[in-house]
């Protein structure tokens, strides 16, 4: 058996239509084929429902031999959760030929999903595309190796470095804000600081239809999460408090649960900066299953960020606008990033904004 590369760049092009739903899973997408034909599709699209091998295997109208090939972007599962093991559906359907991408970093299931397959003689190939599958799912991967999520800042910034505009409420244009949106969608929570809450009273929300987003699952909103130290805001005064979906609140005071407004106030220590940002990302990490953490910084959160070198992604949306002395000046740190730190992973156009995402480089 020769793996073919296109159809493991098919797999994880399917497995991408789950992006925004299958939290706090990984993204898997699994192809069934035999000769240059593809037979049978699937993708795992809600954390819950069937994988994406079980979906192929429902999906596939013929009767199983021994010419066809899975191809799986992450390695199946071996054991019971929400569902059932995925290498015991595999084994049992009668295909002999499978492809994986990498192994799942689950240390449950690394490695022992291809031993269970190949206990029963079942041949599995493991490798193809492996940079590309890791990275749709580095979120999953950071959290379940590193207790912490894949932390991304996102931030709006002019010409001449300001990241407010006294003039006007936006920096950014609309197609840029729309753009913002799917960053949101995409991500498991977003973080904020208390000053933004206050200034800005945003209602943290993903503004995207289902068609818009290309998804039959329910369209999702992220968790919520403040930096509140001394608790602060007013529950019943700002938009961050609304909504059904998880609102966390960390903060030095004390630790307790709001079931009816669904917010968690969680106690963390202060260093010198203020609350302790490593302990939060692992909180984040290990209690509530984020994967991808989209940070929406102020000035003084986000020189923290990039002083202590603490975010995988940065995304800066490059304004043409000059809005002089009375505009407040992004944090330094953003102009003073060099190619030892950070590199360029995408740029592109909203019109006259210039999207530009950077990777940082760390060990």
């Amino acid at each position: 058996m020769k793996p073919k590369i296109h159809f493991m760049e098919r797999a994880i092009e399917l497995a991408k239509k789950g992006m925004f739903t299958v939290t706090p899973n990984p993204m898997v997408g699994c192809i069934i084929t035999q000769g240059e034909k593809i037979l049978s599709e699937g993708y795992h699209s809600k954390a819950g429902t069937d994988h994406a091998e079980i979906v192929a295997l429902k999906n596939l109208t013929k009767k199983v031999n021994s010419k066809m090939v899975m191809y799986v972007n992450l390695e199946p599962c071996c054991h019971q959760g929400k569902t059932g093991p995925c290498s015991n559906a595999i084994i049992d359907s009668g295909i002999k030929n499978v492809v994986v991408s990498m192994l799942d970093p689950n240390p449950v299931v690394k490695g022992k999903g291809v031993k269970a397959l190949r206990s029963k003689g079942i041949n599995v190939d493991v490798g193809l595309c492996k940079n590309k599958s890791k990275y749709i799912n580095k979120g999953f991967i950071s959290r379940v190796t590193k207790k912490i999520p894949n932390i991304l800042m996102k931030q709006a910034i002019s010409i001449d470095f300001k990241i407010t505009d006294p003039k006007n409420k936006w920096i950014s244009n609309k197609e840029s804000r729309k753009d913002v949106q799917f960053i949101r969608a995409k991500s498991c929570a977003i973080l904020v600081g208390s000053n933004t809450i206050i200034k800005d009273n945003p209602k943290l929300t993903v503004r995207l239809s289902k068609k818009e987003l290309g998804t039959v699952e329910k369209r999702r909103n992220p968790m919520k999460v403040v930096l509140d130290t001394n608790l602060d805001l007013d529950i019943n005064k700002y938009n961050f408090f609304d909504g059904r979906e998880k609102k966390i609140v960390f903060n030095s005071m004390s630790t307790i649960y709001d079931t009816d407004k669904n917010i968690d106030y969680i106690k963390v220590k202060k260093n010198k900066s203020g609350l302790k940002l490593d302990s939060i990302f692992n909180i984040l990490a290990e209690k509530y299953e984020i994967n991808n953490l989209m940070i929406e910084p102020g000035r003084k959160l986000s020189t923290i960020l990039l002083s202590e070198n603490l975010l995988n992604d940065l995304v800066l949306y490059v304004c043409p606008k000059i809005i002089g002395k009375y505009g407040l000046s992004a944090s330094s740190s953003v102009n003073n990033l060099s190619s030892s730190v950070i590199k360029i992973d995408s740029i592109k156009k909203f019109s006259n904004d210039v999207r530009i995402h950077y990777k940082f480089l760390r060990k």
